[in-house]
């Protein structure tokens, strides 16, 4: 089963990779779909609102906007923001400040260089398993698309379609749906809004992957090195 990024679930981004051959041989394949737009409905205790989520050239290049109402209690705050990750560089832009940094995706390198030694499907198997993820056997429609339904007790539920696209993810009572799928790039200026902002070092993660337990006593940097 090769994955795509989840909705809810950042960490799941180690799930993305479907290959690595492309016309050019420098560039990862990074996912089974050549080029997609997906538009999501979140609601939940905690957030609301939508997502825009495109990929192109086989998942090298990505950006994501959203708009969303998080709100814990009594308080809420609406949160914009407009994200671009090429290859393994994440650039987190604010839209109403036009500021933003630039953030080294830890992950990237040895989900690359596993799937280039060992294949797609046993990183992306390997960690579905780690996360508690299993195919329940159901199927449904989602944005006229059908998807199979996968349970995690430490995460919640996802629907993935055959190609690899998350269309529905549910995590800690918040459901993030697809209302909409285009196999299109989408507009380029989106893929390109952090040259036009105020851009600063991000934090560094490189170290971060060693200190997430990801359950089980799973631990995701460990992980991904055995893959």
């Amino acid at each position: 089963m090769k994955a795509s990024m989840f909705p809810l679930g950042v960490l799941i981004v180690a799930a993305t990779c479907g290959g690595v051959a492309t016309a050019d041989d420098s560039t990862p394949m990074l996912h089974p779909v050549e080029k997609v737009c997906i538009t999501y409905e979140s609601s939940g205790q905690m957030m609301n609102g939508t997502t825009l989520r495109c990929h192109r050239d086989y998942g090298y290049e990505m950006f994501e906007i959203e708009d969303m109402t998080i709100g814990i209690g009594g308080f809420s705050q609406t949160q914009k923001a407009h994200r671009v990750t090429i290859g393994d560089q994440i650039y987190a832009v604010d839209p109403d400040t036009n500021t933003g940094t630039q953030t080294t995706n830890p992950i990237y390198e040895p989900i690359v260089n596993a799937v280039t030694q060992n294949g797609s499907d046993s990183v992306s198997d390997a960690f579905l398993s780690a996360m508690g993820y299993t195919s329940t056997g159901q199927t449904q429609m989602v944005a006229g698309l059908a998807c199979t339904i996968y349970n995690s007790q430490m995460i919640g539920t996802a629907c993935l379609t055959e190609d690899g696209l998350a269309l529905e993810q549910t995590v800690l009572g918040n459901v993030m749906t697809a209302t909409s799928v285009v196999y299109e790039p989408g507009e380029d200026q989106n893929y390109r809004r952090h040259e036009t902002a105020e851009i600063t070092q991000g934090p560094d993660l490189s170290n971060g992957l060693n200190g997430i337990d990801i359950g089980n006593g799973v631990n995701l940097g460990d992980l991904l090195n055995q893959q």
